[in-house]
């Protein structure tokens, strides 16, 4: 059998590139929808929340309006804020780059020393601009049904501040996270 595929080969040059164009784009094709469907099922607060140590954070999250505490339901995904959207590139860069780190971080750290009311005050490093612009582009464009929002946001949009969203937003996606970190500090003790 292994002698017929050979002589096939050498004897029909097209149809040997014609299965291997076909196999390349079989691969490829299942790859991609492997990836996206990765991405898919990792991105959100089911999957992040099913450690321990997020749990505070995920529950703070459904309390926020981001997080489907609105009159029309509709959330964000963790990945909506906490990684860069402004090239696929980045993005991909970034999600691999952080599960990464959270592998080895749930492997080796200890995670109940993690401060996560320090972490609040580096919120700049962990919340991306390029996601709150990709789902609030009518306050970019002055077209949502508040010009006050337009104005009040102008000087960013101009770039005569260098603060980000979450500098002046402190508290946008994870409301009354100070009293979820509390609960589980109390269901923690011992």
């Amino acid at each position: 059998m292994l002698k017929r595929m050979i002589d096939l080969v050498i004897e029909r040059p097209r149809v040997t590139l014609l299965i291997l164009t076909m196999v390349l784009g079989l691969v490829s094709f299942l790859g991609w929808v492997v990836t996206e469907s990765v991405f898919e099922h990792t991105g959100g607060p089911d999957f992040c929340g099913g450690c321990h140590t997020m749990q505070p954070l995920v529950k703070s999250f459904r309390d926020d309006k981001h997080g489907g505490n609105n009159q029309f339901g509709v959330a964000a995904e963790c990945v909506d804020c906490h990684l860069p959207h402004e090239s696929k590139f980045h993005y991909v860069l970034a999600k691999t780059g952080y599960g990464l780190h959270d592998i080895w971080a749930q492997t080796f750290y200890n995670l109940d020393k993690i401060d996560w009311l320090g972490k609040r005050e580096l919120r700049e490093d962990f919340v991306y601009d390029s996601g709150c612009i990709a789902c609030h582009k009518d306050l970019e464009r002055a077209s949502m049904p508040n010009p006050k929002a337009f104005v009040a946001h102008k000087p960013y949009f101009m770039g005569e501040i260098e603060q980000q969203c979450v500098s002046c937003h402190q508290n946008v996606g994870h409301k009354n996270l100070l009293d979820h970190l509390a609960l589980r500090n109390e269901e923690d003790a011992p």
